[in-house]
């Protein structure tokens, strides 16, 4: 890919937004023998934190609107939540695009690859267990 192409690529994911301190995912660094030193212990709530789940996406002069995910995002409701009126209207609202999404399970069902088929939108592949070079991971 050209260098002038990249301005044409709509980067997009999913991203969780929690509403409290944290979430209960919280990775403790410890030294050999401090397993259960009170010091090394964080006491916290166990059940699921308050959020939400947001998709969009960005592109060099554009993004989309935000699209609150409720529950899980499954292929399904990918498409009729997302790529149908959202992506799609953006996607033809510019005059180039190459749209890219990571290979979460709900972007590589085939219901979604046939979506991008019937619809001409050009995807740029993405490796599975690539490194995150996309600049929508920093925003």
């Amino acid at each position: 890919m050209w260098v002038a192409e990249w301005n044409e690529v709509d980067f997009t994911d999913e991203s969780r937004i929690c509403l409290q301190h944290h979430d209960g995912r919280i990775r403790v660094w410890r030294h050999l023998g401090e397993k259960m030193l009170s010091s090394c212990v964080m006491h916290h709530h166990t059940g699921p934190a308050p959020g939400i789940m947001v998709w969009g996406g960005i592109g060099y002069h554009s993004r989309t609107p935000l699209v609150r995910i409720a529950g899980t995002l499954k292929s399904q409701r990918y498409n009729s939540e997302v790529l149908e009126p959202v992506v799609l209207p953006y996607i033809q609202g510019l005059a180039t695009a190459i749209f890219q999404q990571d290979n979460a399970r709900p972007h590589v069902a085939c219901i979604v690859q046939r979506f991008h088929v019937n619809h001409q939108i050009e995807l740029l592949p993405w490796l599975a267990r690539s490194l995150d070079f996309s600049p929508i991971e920093n925003m």
